[in-house]
């Protein structure tokens, strides 16, 4: 997020759980065959070698744009000319140490579009903060400077025998000219995803977006 300084960081379903064998099978150049260029798309050495998969329609429906209110759809989705959602599975920084999920969406607007777009989203992360009671997630902005902002989302996680904790995932949301584009880092079971990772992604995710025509 180029607007924003580096930290640290601090459902109900396993990220991993959550990937179809075909999706997983998916080029980068593969997901981009709905109308965005490939070369739009995070690319693999901006996420450490990590290949693109394609989601299938549904696949994390609550980050494609980002959705707090559930399935209520947004004015401003009339005027998305094309969109993709990838995911990439990125190595941790030291070998041997647990990966992340990094899910990417770009979606592609009429001229004016996208910029109504982000302002709906901006609305309905103060009307739908969400919590963390059973099957809800908690949606917090961090950050947020017009164009930009950086959202941290809790959900009650329980992971095998163990008793349910906060999980935190991290999301990037910025507008690119036309284009609406995300990045989030869902962590891998029951472990945080990284604000810090979601900062880097997002900077790299809007320079490869600047691209789009």
């Amino acid at each position: 997020m180029t607007a924003c300084t580096a930290a640290d960081p601090a459902v109900s379903t396993s990220p991993a759980a959550q990937t179809s064998p075909a999706a997983a099978e998916a080029s980068t150049r593969a997901a981009a065959a709905d109308g965005i260029p490939a070369g739009s798309l995070l690319q693999p050495a901006d996420v450490g070698g990590a290949e693109a998969a394609k989601l299938e329609q549904g696949s994390y429906a609550h980050l494609r744009p980002l959705r707090p209110c559930g399935e209520e759809r947004y004015p401003s989705d009339a005027s998305r000319t094309d969109a993709v959602a990838v995911q990439f599975p990125v190595p941790g920084e030291q070998q041997g140490s647990t990966p992340s999920v990094v899910v990417q969406f770009v979606g592609r607007h009429e001229p004016g579009g996208a910029a109504e777009q982000f302002r709906d989203i901006g609305a309905a992360l103060k009307r739908c903060p969400g919590g963390l009671g059973e099957g809800e997630r908690k949606w917090e902005v961090i950050e947020s400077d017009g164009d930009a902002m950086l959202v941290r989302i809790g959900q009650r996680f329980a992971y095998a025998d163990e008793e349910p904790a906060t999980v935190n995932h991290y999301a990037a949301l910025s507008r690119v000219n036309d284009a609406v584009v995300m990045v989030a880092d869902l962590g891998w079971e029951n472990s945080d995803g990284s604000e810090k990772l979601v900062r880097d992604l997002i900077a790299k995710a809007e320079q490869r977006a600047a691209t789009l025509s």
